[in-house]
């Protein structure tokens, strides 16, 4: 068996693209801000420090808390909820922002590599020193590692093999040198599983984002955005499509509404040659259902 090699995706931003794919990003508005006023921080120091001299002349304590802290965010919650498109998207409004180009970079799904002894920790501690390496010291970037459970699992899960408590300790270590070494890189986990992951990670998170299915004020906002070009729309119908969707057992994902259903009414229009409309939608998604629920491992 031969070890993988590991090569970073790279993207450069802001870019026109990921700008357009964020902005159809709907009803995670809060996450958006405080992924954005957080990482604006994080990695502008002299923001900081401006604040600091103008409100705080004399040094505040607190401070010292951000500066020695991990820059470190984890988005988790159910699949189809925004988690990897927010987290691949952002560094545009970001970058904007900061009035800096930002460079993000993404693991590969197998990250864990061929199950060689030790691969686990040497792609892992690859990954970070590919990103530092091709940021340097003056260049800002965001490293984001999906699929987080699979090398953050917790040490206290009987079924911690010793590969993993060792991926899991680089990780960490990892994780501390980005402040040691004043390297301006914040990274994000995504993870569907935010249980297993082991306390010493999540301990370390400056921000963690939960995200959830819609409820009936965010499905409102999807239906609303949907159908903003809809003449016919209505709000009795907007409200039939908002009955329908939340009395389900299982709620729809915003992909199940924004991706599959909404993807199959357009097709269906096009196909039968007549306008696309709220009611050739709801006839779509009343055949369809929710995408199943991520069954959330506990810790033993």
């Amino acid at each position: 068996m031969v070890a993988q090699t590991l090569v970073l995706a790279e993207y450069k931003h802001p870019n026109k693209e990921a700008e357009a794919l964020y902005n159809q990003l709907i009803g995670i508005d809060e996450h958006k801000s405080d992924l954005l006023n957080t990482l604006s921080l994080l990695l502008n120091h002299k923001k900081i420090q401006e604040w600091q001299k103008k409100h705080h002349s004399k040094g505040i304590s607190l401070l010292n808390h951000m500066d020695s802290g991990t820059p470190l965010v984890i988005l988790s919650g159910d699949i189809g909820c925004g988690k990897t498109a927010l987290a691949q998207t952002f560094a545009t409004p970001l970058s904007n922002l900061l009035g800096q180009q930002i460079m993000v970079f993404e693991t590969p799904s197998n990250l864990r590599g061929s199950g060689l002894v030790g691969e686990i920790s040497n792609r892992i501690t690859e990954a970070f020193t590919q990103a530092k390496a091709k940021l340097g010291k003056e260049s800002t970037g965001v490293l984001v590692i999906d699929e987080a459970d699979d090398i953050a699992t917790s040490r206290a899960q009987n079924q911690a093999h010793h590969e993993d408590r060792a991926g899991l300790n680089v990780l960490i270590k990892q994780i501390d040198s980005i402040r040691k070494e004043k390297i301006n890189l914040a990274v994000i986990l995504i993870t569907n599983r935010i249980a297993v992951l082991d306390p010493a990670v999540r301990r370390r998170t400056t921000l963690h984002l939960q995200f959830e299915r819609p409820d009936q004020s965010k499905l409102k906002l999807v239906f609303e955005h949907l159908f903003k070009d809809i003449e016919t729309e209505s709000e009795k119908e907007i409200k039939s499509l908002i009955s329908f969707a939340s009395k389900q057992a299982i709620p729809y994902s915003f992909s199940d509404l924004t991706q599959r259903v909404a993807k199959q009414a357009l097709f269906k229009a096009i196909h039968e040659d007549k306008p696309f409309s709220i009611s050739l939608y709801k006839s779509v998604l009343e055949k369809t259902e929710p995408s199943p629920l991520i069954e959330v491992a506990k810790l033993n």
